[in-house]
């Protein structure tokens, strides 16, 4: 076991003070004598590497070998904390014992040094260690191995050459081992003790003295292995290792042990003062929830199961005229003082949650007020149980006398829906128009509209008929009916849509938390006959605020959110501010622009050459649609392309594109005489499409383009999103001599399992990754995606070559194709027809190397 020991001296461990913040910082902080001592033992260093150091190698292979050998050991350390600071014990020793005896001492100082120099340099938790302290860690190792290998010879051992006789090398090993122990051990622990004010042998025997059998039994390990290696017995080397692991891995494990001592002690500190802290804010929050009982407008009840004791807050009997002092002290006297006709509601209600039926204890009923009249409350709680039985119940309630006349009112007029027996829109316009004018008001009773539109309701209707669709519009009203809170209003506006008027709203979580739980019940299938069906809204919110005077308004703008959370991936909900407006109407006047630009063929086809790198021969051209608008202006894609996405305009913008680039690159491919090749790009909504491949064969047919020379361009969320039937489309494009490329390969999420699934005709290396080549340490993906190309057997196009440094990196590695602007930007028509009669862009390439 290699007990080789790296330095760590700038307080990384100090409690309370952060680390260095620049690595010259941490040598300056050192003492006198500890910057002294380093940089004695670094110069130690440089003169026995001058004076002793290796003059030529006489054996590379084994001595490559070895060090490979140090640098993976190297991997396996221990950290040791010391005092303020920090050193790591390494496995390593081994095999640089090894060394010692195949290749020699002079030799052995470079394979250790290089041991440290890694330790110090790849291995560090935290950050980067500063130069002195590599410098310092490598100069301790080669002292250390020129020491052994004195003590080695003064034994008499001859240092790279193993004498196989026991007699021979049992002494000098011993020696060396002793000696490299000793001389690391005391280097380290006398720069640590320099540094923290120490004496050295406080810290050498605290820290080290216990390592030292783990040298002994590295070095018998190395001498097993280096006996194994001379007689070519290399297949028991790992007999050889199993030694120094166990004694490696029982240091770390004690070690660790130490350490999880050290951390339940801390634990204990910290949790004693978080329970002292949560004792304090339970004190605090006592204290707020008596104000809040005092201060709410609710009444306040509390009932002990087991003892039958029921406390009910002075707020609660005044609600019906009580005075605080008389006494409601038990469930019976709360339940005669219901009405009684609900008072079997109520009893079965309770009842119902401490069986643990319900999930919640909530119900409207009657009290009978003093005199003599009633009052409509809305009272809900919560039980609390211990071992799966209720102890005790508590909540609130709330007068709700004005919204129930209200309700009761309404629900005697006309204006319901038919179908569902809701209020309908006239009637929700009309309760809306309510709100308004009470929240001008009192602007604290809030307010808000919901407006629900079915996602997918249609599909409904063409699947399983009218009458289905009817029955599920009255189930879904039911269900949503069930988790409106007391006072809201459920009404449908038509056809699909349906309206919700959310009253006394005091923030906008309230609002959102019934968005939610509508979603919720919407999620549950529903039974339509013999068939279960699955729900599923989009809802926009609008929030009233004092200022909001119009109805139409309101509906207008819970609208337009609605339209928003539908844009956004349907099944969910969006609240409505200002800017939806604008963006609305922006949106909708683009939208109209778009799609008579398509149905006008407004659209312009650009063509960018694909060139051959090897011989800048252009072998095709990908098309790229512009969109001239009425001033002239010529817009990119990436303008567009996404509202048309959304809006299903994509659709026919590619089938338009598709057709015309086919016939045109047919008509170039008659002219000049060569099989130029075509590239389109493909949205994914578009390949899912069932008529998409029939699309093709007719743009193929209609075109007469040379067969195999059209390319599809795919994006990689198409082997994810629509693995269903991408299988079936590949299959069908590939008779058709249909190639299909992955777009912007990198950028995505698709695995290389689904390369080896679905095995694409070619990847288009992303130009995110050209961007980078040239540039130090950025061209390791981009290779990668080259390197892994040319393994699967695919093409590759390397995009957004844009300078001559591209074209050179892409040569190197052996990139086959590109395209960008160094070779020519989009083209229309007109401009292409004479690049392609000079068949290549030779001109614009760097001389080939």
């Amino acid at each position: 076991m290699h007990s080789m020991t790296s330095l760590d001296l700038d307080g990384r461990g100090r409690r309370g003070q952060a680390p260095s913040s620049e690595p010259e910082d941490a040598l300056r902080s050192q003492p006198p004598a500890a910057r002294l001592f380093v940089g004695a033992i670094i110069a130690a260093g440089a003169l026995v590497l001058a004076f002793w150091g290796p003059r030529h190698v006489p054996n590379p292979i084994l001595f490559a070998t070895l060090l490979a050998a140090s640098a993976l050991a190297s991997s396996l350390r221990l950290r040791v904390p010391l005092g303020v600071s920090s050193s790591n014990l390494s496995i390593s020793y081994s095999v640089d014992f090894a060394a010692l005896l195949l290749i020699g001492t002079e030799l052995t100082m470079i394979v250790a040094g290089v041991s440290a120099w890694l330790q110090s340099t790849l291995g560090h938790d935290q950050k980067r260690n500063p130069v002195f302290r590599v410098v310092f860690n490598t100069a301790a190792l080669v002292l250390t191995v020129r020491a052994a290998g004195w003590a080695f010879e003064f034994m008499g051992g001859q240092p790279g050459v193993l004498d196989l006789s026991l007699r021979g090398i049992a002494k000098p090993v011993v020696a060396s081992a002793l000696a490299y122990y000793l001389v690391n051990t005391s280097i380290v622990a006398t720069a640590v003790a320099l540094a923290n004010g120490r004496s050295v042998w406080s810290v050498w025997q605290s820290n080290f003295l216990w390592t030292a059998p783990s040298y002994y039994v590295g070095a018998g390990a190395a001498v097993a292995a280096a006996i194994l290696w001379q007689t070519q017995q290399w297949w028991l080397l790992p007999l050889a290792v199993a030694p120094v692991y166990l004694t490696f891995r029982s240091y770390r494990m004690y070690v660790e042990r130490l350490q999880l001592t050290e951390r339940h002690k801390e634990e204990v500190v910290r949790l004693h003062g978080d329970t002292l802290a949560a004792l304090q804010a339970a004190k605090r929050s006592e204290k707020r929830y008596e104000l809040a009982v005092d201060g709410s407008n609710d009444g306040i009840w509390d009932w002990d199961v087991a003892a039958d004791a029921l406390y009910c807050s002075p707020r609660w009997k005044l609600m019906i005229g009580m005075p605080p002092d008389d006494s409601v002290a038990t469930l019976e006297d709360w339940i005669q003082l219901a009405d009684e006709e609900d008072r079997p509601a109520l009893q079965q209600a309770i009842q119902a949650h401490l069986t643990s039926e319900r999930s919640h204890f909530e119900i409207e009923y009657r009290l009978r007020h003093v005199d003599g009249t009633f009052r409509w409350v809305h009272c809900r709680g919560i039980a609390e149980r211990e071992d799966g039985h209720a102890v005790r119940l508590a909540g609130s309630q709330t007068d709700i006398t004005e919204q129930r006349r209200i309700r009761d009112s309404l629900a005697q007029q006309a204006q319901h829906d038919a179908l569902t027996d809701l209020p309908n829109r006239t009637l929700f316009r009309e309760l809306v128009q309510r709100a308004i004018a009470q929240t001008s008001r009192t602007p604290s009773a809030g307010y808000a509209v919901l407006f629900i539109d079915l996602d997918g309701f249609k599909s409904i209707n063409d699947t399983h008929g009218h009458v289905s669709g009817d029955r599920f519009l009255k189930a879904i009203s039911r269900r949503l009916q069930t988790q409106l809170r007391p006072g809201d209003v459920l009404a449908r506006l038509g056809g699909d849509e349906f309206g919700v008027l959310a009253q006394n709203i005091e923030t906008t979580n309230d609002v959102c938390t019934i968005a939610e739980r509508l979603q919720e019940a919407l999620a549950e299938p529903f039974l339509i006959g013999t068939q279960k069906v699955r729900g599923a809204a989009s809802i926009g919110i609008v929030v009233g605020t004092p200022e909001s005077k119009s109805v139409d308004a309101l509906l207008r703008d819970a609208d337009i959110a609605m339209y928003r959370a539908k844009a956004a991936g349907r099944g969910g909900y969006e609240l409505f501010d200002a800017a939806m407006h604008a963006a609305a109407l922006k949106r909708l006047t683009f939208e109209t622009e778009l799609r008579r630009a398509i149905e006008r063929n407004h659209l312009t086809v650009f063509y960018q050459p694909i060139v051959q790198l090897p011989s800048a021969r252009i072998m095709g051209l990908e098309a790229l649609v512009r969109w001239e608008r009425a001033d002239g202006r010529m817009m990119p894609p990436s303008d567009f392309i996404a509202v048309a996405e959304e809006t299903g305009l994509v659709v026919p913008l590619t089938y338009q594109v598709l057709g015309r680039a086919c016939h045109q690159v047919a008509a170039w491919q008659q002219m000049f005489g060569r099989p130029l090749d075509l590239s389109v790009n493909i949205s994914s909504k578009l390949f899912s499409r069932p008529e998409f491949i029939d699309k093709v064969e007719e743009a193929l047919r209609e075109s007469s383009i040379l067969p195999g020379t059209l390319r599809l361009e795919i994006p990689e969320s198409v082997l994810i999103d629509y693995s269903d039937v991408v299988g079936h489309h590949f299959d069908r494009l590939r008779a058709l001599q249909v190639a299909l490329h992955l777009d912007n390969f990198g950028t995505g999420y698709a695995s290389l399992s689904y390369l080896q699934r679905y095995p694409v005709d070619a990847l288009k290396l992303d130009k995110s990754f050209v961007a980078t080549m040239g540039t130090p340490g950025n061209d390791g993906i981009g290779g990668a995606i080259v390197k892994l190309a040319r393994e699967l057997g695919m093409g590759l196009i390397a995009e957004g070559v844009e300078t001559v440094t591209h074209v050179e990196q892409l040569r190197a590695l052996d990139c086959p194709h590109a395209q960008g602007y160094l070779f020519s930007r989009p083209l229309t028509a007109s401009d292409m027809a004479p690049l392609l009669a000079s068949e290549s862009v030779a001109a614009e390439m760097p001389a080939a190397s």
